[in-house]
């Protein structure tokens, strides 16, 4: 009864646990038994008022404080560039892979469809897939690029954390050039939004029909590419390749009958 005058909330601490320990199997009761030790039970038995337990207290609101959002802006100028550097890379190769599909599938479209009156004038479930296949993705992978805000690499995040350092702009570009090249960017975004909807019937998927898509794709394409070359330029002082190579020629497979002749069999 004196530990319950003077502290009583260590008395209800104490029946809880062994309440606890008579309902629970063996296992359970060792776990218990192994726990780290709580300030009440330094002071169990002892007749020390509870106001007088001073345990040390973490506000986890303050764990946020050491990230904060703009975590690029904590970097030295030669760790941003090499970061962005890095960032640029994995950019220029994703859209690279994007503009040499595009170079194929416009190949396809001039030297084996348009050539081609059996392809040219017929109407083919085959090249429907083929069409808003190319004009779907291709608008999806480089809206990735231009709106990635969620994603691991987006280019207007680049350019934006970019201004945070403006003495890697001295002498190469305005700040307000930077400003209109990241306005550039997000009207191509938002240009590519609008036209980007899935294309699913036949008359959807004509070439006319998917003109639109096309046109504010390859422009999207080009106007990234001569960014990245741009900003590359600026923050690793050379320049990237991003030409379009073949290892073989794409339209070889053409070259010859996909199907064997029934009379050939």
């Amino acid at each position: 009864m004196e530990i319950s005058r003077h502290c009583p909330t260590l008395l209800f601490d104490s029946e809880l646990r062994h309440r606890h320990l008579r309902h629970s199997d063996s296992l359970a009761a060792s776990t218990l038994a192994r726990r780290p030790a709580l300030p009440s039970d330094l002071y169990r038995g002892r007749k020390l008022p509870l106001t007088k337990i001073n345990p040390s207290v973490i506000d986890i609101t303050d764990v946020g404080s050491a990230f904060p959002l703009d975590f690029w802006h904590m970097l030295s100028e030669k760790q941003f560039r090499e970061r962005a550097k890095t960032e640029l890379r994995q950019i220029a190769n994703q859209v690279l892979s994007v503009a040499t599909d595009r170079d194929i599938y416009w190949r396809l479209e001039r030297e084996i469809v348009q050539l081609n009156p059996q392809l040219r004038n017929a109407r083919s479930a085959f090249l429907d897939l083929v069409r808003a296949a190319y004009a779907d993705a291709t608008a999806a992978r480089v809206l990735r690029l231009l709106d990635g805000q969620d994603c691991a690499i987006s280019l207007p995040r680049v350019l934006a954390q970019l201004a945070n350092y403006p003495q890697l702009l001295h002498d190469r570009i305005t700040e307000r050039e930077c400003a209109a090249d990241q306005a550039a960017l997000a009207q191509a975004a938002e240009n590519l939004k609008q036209v980007s909807e899935p294309h699913f019937a036949h008359h959807e998927r004509t070439l006319s029909a998917l003109a639109a898509t096309h046109r504010a794709t390859d422009a999207a394409i080009d106007l990234t590419i001569s960014t990245v070359k741009t900003y590359y330029w600026i923050v690793a002082d050379s320049y990237i390749d991003l030409d379009i190579k073949h290892a073989e020629d794409p339209m070889e497979i053409f070259s010859s009958a996909w199907t064997v002749p029934a009379l050939a069999k």
